[in-house]
């Protein structure tokens, strides 16, 4: 049986029989060809899918995250400080949402004309500047963030579930130009000048809002972020607030420095 089965195919290859293709011949080589490329499609849709499938995850994880409600938080914050400035006819102060590093807000550099808000080498606020800043402190007033965890209780739920603690937090910065400290000046360089820009702007606030001290952090950058491309320009002498979700690990208290300013 095996032999007559033998000779069989040997007859059908002879007369090339369909189904039975010599390796050698053009149609075999074609049938090669496209095995070759269905198996590189197959590959090349297999990680496409796997693609898709980690950027669906990641965008589910990343919806579900503490990360996710934080930056919701500080886009009701943005919101809030909008409405109010627009409100009460603020339209110089600038509101921008950094995401990270929260709300800010700042005074244009040309508000008020030929002045400053701080002199060179000067931590004492311009008394010009005092009216713009009364309005700050009304809009600051009118958001009630002593109220601010239970205004936004679900978002921080979301937050706090995961193990953290939001705190409102209002951080000054400060910031001057390039131009080198007098060896007879006050202050031994730009950094500390900054600091005590920020500590004044800080005392300022916090005695005509209310708020608690612990409701408020500073810092001073020196001039190392100047706003114009010439840094001994007197508009790099500045003050930017921050409005912050503050939030801390429960557990130990500290701040999660996996975002420099996040804190998540």
């Amino acid at each position: 049986m095996s032999l007559l089965l033998l000779s069989h195919l040997q007859k059908n290859k002879k007369n090339n029989v369909p189904g039975l293709v010599d390796p050698h011949s053009n149609e075999a080589q074609q049938v090669k060809r496209n095995r070759l490329w269905l198996l590189t499609y197959i590959s090349l849709f297999t990680s496409l899918l796997a693609f898709f499938i980690l950027m669906i995850t990641l965008v589910e994880l990343e919806g579900s995250t503490p990360k996710r409600n934080y930056q919701k938080l500080v886009g009701k914050i943005y919101k809030e400080v909008t409405y109010q400035s627009t409100l009460q006819g603020i339209d110089w102060l600038q509101i921008e949402n950094t995401l990270t590093k929260g709300v800010r807000l700042s005074i244009p550099p040309d508000l008020v004309a030929n002045s400053s808000l701080f002199s060179s080498a000067s931590a004492q606020i311009n008394p010009r500047y005092l009216p713009y800043l009364q309005s700050i402190v009304d809009v600051l007033t009118a958001l009630n963030f002593q109220d601010f965890n239970t205004r936004h209780a679900k978002l921080i739920d979301g937050i706090e579930s995961a193990g953290y603690k939001v705190d409102f937090m209002i951080r000054v910065e400060g910031h001057t130009d390039s131009l080198v400290m007098a060896p007879t000046a006050r202050f031994r360089d730009n950094v500390e000048l900054s600091t005590f820009r920020a500590y004044a702007m800080m005392e300022w606030l916090r005695i005509h809002t209310g708020l608690a001290k612990n409701k408020f952090a500073i810092s001073g950058y020196g001039s190392f972020h100047p706003l114009t491309v010439n840094s001994e320009q007197a508009e790099n002498r500045r003050i930017e607030i921050y409005l912050v979700p503050l939030v801390r690990v429960k557990t130990t208290g500290k701040i999660d420095l996996d975002n420099e300013e996040l804190v998540l």
